[in-house]
């Protein structure tokens, strides 16, 4: 019986690869997994901060609206708790109502800044585009509300690997119709705040 001969030298040389290899795609693949995570995670977030924020918009104009007054402490509570009845990734939407209670001319909203999380002010009219929202003094006629809030948004990956700086931003303008009653959404061309 004649042996066969083989190399074993290449073999050695050879053993560590398939380890080498598992390693650079199995990190390829738990990077790609991870990527693909974060972005349906913020795209979820995203999609739940914009149904929470119109939520609060329409319910804040309407009360607004409907009350015919100009006092906005009431309507903007209710905003409030309308967007905290939303989740955001399991987490209630907290808005800060951004109250001023005194009313002047340069503030006849009662909005405590421009930047705030409810934004009371006033629709261009006829009610046409391009609209403009006036936060401040307008002799526009037509209620809106703009709602808008910055939230984190802890993913699965990121929070895995120690680093939370994903945000989510969105902002919701909703107005009151005063010959029907009825509220609606509205996409803002210009907005001015003084």
């Amino acid at each position: 019986m004649k042996r066969i001969q083989s190399n074993t030298g290449s073999h050695h040389k050879r053993r560590g690869i398939a380890i080498l290899w598992l390693v650079i795609w199995g990190s390829l693949f738990l990077t790609f997994f991870c990527v693909v995570l974060e972005i349906s995670t913020l795209w979820q977030a995203q999609v739940e901060l914009n149904k929470a924020l119109d939520a609060a918009a329409l319910a804040a104009v309407k009360e607004w609206g409907a009350s015919g007054s100009a006092l906005t402490e009431t309507p903007r509570d209710s905003g409030v708790t309308y967007a905290a009845a939303n989740t955001v990734l399991g987490d209630p939407v907290v808005l800060d109502p951004n109250y001023d209670g005194t009313i002047v001319v340069t503030n006849p909203n009662q909005n405590a800044s421009c930047d705030g999380n409810l934004v009371f002010g006033r629709i261009n009219f006829p009610i046409v585009a391009p609209f403009t929202f006036e936060a401040g003094l307008s002799l526009n006629v037509i209620p809106a509300v703009r709602a808008q809030a910055t939230v984190p948004v802890e993913g699965f990956c990121s929070t895995m690997f120690g680093f939370t700086f994903l945000n989510v931003s969105a902002s919701s303008t909703a107005f009151y119709d005063p010959v029907t009653g009825e509220v609606a959404l509205v996409t803002i061309n210009t907005y001015n705040c003084p």
